[in-house]
């Protein structure tokens, strides 16, 4: 691994405020399995097992080499044995591709613990998962007069029926299932991304119906009166300041309850414009800075009024010491997220800042560039830089001025790589400047790693070929391996099934030596017939997802590359409440990031 700066500092990092220094520590002990340092570490600050570095939290390593004594000791201090990594891949899965059996059946043990619904083994829905978003009543009866049990079953991500049927305002559906006994209760599994966007994880039913794609307080009203909680947070989504304010005089202490998902009252009653029930948290307390887990660590509240343009609430917010600069994962600010310009400089009146990556996607060029020909260094803030903005929003003219202004891609790079590699031309401009063609992430991964890969919802790279062809004249090392898997792009290119790069690659250089690699740790294909290796690997990846029941499961791509476009807590799970309507933006730094593989 390559020490990345952040993470040599004691200074606070990422969402959980750990010294960075200590969560090197903490990523060093996993890999070497070494238990008692963790244990040292955890002592001393109890939130290093839920610290990370770009999406990659101690636990994945310990993991990956097979350390059971150091996985038992994360879980025991709170990490999350379902989590799904930037491949899209389980540490289950991890654990399984490598051979590391006790340790995968450890994780799911805790995982049944841990209360959360169980995600399809092969990433696959059930019918009564497709005909429960679909409102077919009479589809979901026969399924579960044939078999009672599937009301329970989770699909490919995690959701019960309820779940989907909440999804989809299926209502009819809905009272169904609960008459035969789904659990109003469920809490949303972790299951890895798919097409439709992330798993809206620790998401209760009710939260679906407030802040799912399409927002239904009638559907919420519903599963209140079948027994769901009408908390602190639901009762002030609802606008039910009568029931806010009952639960708030039998224990005060309520005021900061927050759900599974993360989800608080004060940020509940802004998002649905209930402005006096808000006042009236405020008042008690309240504070806009409270943390809604891990994807808004200094709360939504602010970000909500800012985004919907009210100007009266975010001072009232900015009053109460709400940070403008509180970042939302993959989203930006309340000042980046500003409904107009006027509100954006009231926001920076009091304190907020943008920096050349937000001027950018705000097409704020000039502004960008101006700053960047005064402080190269500047370039280098944000997910990826100035430079990946630009690329990733195909301005060509803009890159070719903050080149010239001084902006150059660093030695190593893991925010949000790949989008240098949105577009041929761009890519050689970049090259011209001095891009190093191998320019690694923290894992060693190189350019040519990423084209071969896949992000976590299984898209490749568009244009993969073309820039293949580009970084390989400028010099790129075909036999590079990555530390992560231990592979070759040629290797990943097999995994994930992209036959064009196989042949590309297969033919641009001898086959890759064959060198002794750790037990677990082959490489993964060849040329154009992939190879027995990845035959070994395939053969292992269908005997995880086995057959079950009888059924043939469709197996699940392994996935590699994250490209970005990850949507946060708010905006993966069905498009988020008030925010349903808003495509974020490429991921975007938050000091627990920094680059994609």
């Amino acid at each position: 691994m390559i020490k990345p700066p952040e993470l040599a500092s004691d200074a606070p990092f990422g969402s959980w405020s750990c010294r960075g220094c200590d969560v090197w520590d903490a990523i060093c002990a996993a890999v070497a399995g070494d238990a008692e340092a963790l244990r040292r570490l955890l002592e001393r600050d109890p939130n290093l097992y839920r610290a990370g570095y770009w999406y990659t939290q101690p636990i994945h390593f310990a993991v990956r080499e097979g350390h059971l004594e150091a996985v038992r000791v994360l879980l025991e201090a709170g990490a999350d044995p379902a989590a799904v990594g930037l491949s899209g891949e389980s540490l289950i899965t991890v654990a399984r591709d490598r051979g590391h059996e006790p340790v995968a059946r450890l994780l799911e043990e805790v995982r049944a613990e841990r209360g959360r619904t169980a995600p399809d083994l092969a990433g696959a829905d059930h019918a009564i998962h497709l005909a429960a978003a679909a409102g077919d009543v009479a589809q979901v009866e026969k399924l579960l007069d044939a078999d009672p049990q599937l009301v329970h079953r989770g699909d490919g991500q995690g959701g019960t029926p309820l779940h989907r049927a909440v999804g989809a305002s299926a209502r009819e559906v809905i009272e169904l299932l609960l008459d035969r006994g789904a659990d109003i209760h469920a809490r949303h599994g972790a299951g890895g991304p798919n097409a439709a966007g992330y798993a809206p994880v620790d998401f209760l039913p009710i939260d679906l119906a407030l802040w799912g794609r399409r927002p239904d307080r009638e559907t919420a009203r519903l599963l209140l009166s079948r027994g769901a909680d009408g908390d602190t947070v639901i009762a002030a989504a609802l606008g039910d300041r009568e029931r806010v304010t009952a639960l708030l005089a039998q224990d005060p202490a309520r005021i900061e309850e927050a759900r599974p998902c993360g989800r608080r009252a004060l940020s509940a009653a802004v998002e649905f414009g209930h402005e006096g029930i808000a006042r009236m948290l405020l008042d008690r307390g309240a504070d806009p800075n409270w943390p809604e887990g891990a994807a808004a660590p200094r709360g939504i509240a602010l970000y909500a009024a800012a985004r919907a343009g009210d100007q009266e609430m975010v001072e009232l917010l900015l009053d109460h010491g709400a940070d403008p600069n509180g970042s939302i994962e993959s989203s930006g600010s309340a000042t980046y997220a500003a409904k107009t310009r006027e509100l954006r400089a009231l926001l920076m009146a009091r304190g907020g800042r943008l920096d050349a990556y937000d001027l950018i996607f705000l097409d704020e060029d000039d502004e960008a560039v101006r700053r960047v020909a005064a402080d190269p260094r500047s370039a280098d803030e944000g997910c990826g830089g100035a430079l990946a903005a630009a690329c990733t929003l195909g301005k060509r003219g803009l890159l070719v001025r903050l080149l010239d202004a001084g902006a150059r891609v660093p030695p190593v790079l893991t925010a949000c790589r790949s989008y240098l590699l949105s577009d041929p031309a761009m890519l050689r401009l970049l090259l011209a400047s001095g891009m190093n063609p191998d320019l690694p992430n923290w894992q060693r991964a190189t350019p040519l790693h990423d084209l071969c890969g896949r992000d976590s919802r299984g898209r490749s790279q568009p244009l993969r070929k073309d820039c293949a062809v580009i970084l390989l004249d400028a010099g790129a090392t075909i036999s590079a391996r990555d530390e992560d898997y231990r592979s070759t792009p040629l290797a990943w290119a097999a995994r994930n099934d992209l036959p064009e790069m196989v042949e590309l690659l297969g033919g641009a250089a001898p086959r890759p030596r064959r060198a002794h690699q750790p037990p677990g740790r082959r490489a993964l294909g060849h040329a154009a017939g992939l190879g027995d290796e990845a035959r070994t690997w395939a053969d292992r990846r269908d005997a995880a997802a086995g057959r079950r029941d009888g059924v043939s499961r469709p197996r699940q791509k392994a996935r590699h590359q994250g490209n970005g476009f990850r949507r946060s807590v708010i905006f993966c799970c069905f498009g988020r409440g008030m925010l349903a309507d808003h495509e974020p933006r490429p991921d975007r730094n938050s000091s627990d990031h920094s680059s994609s593989r």
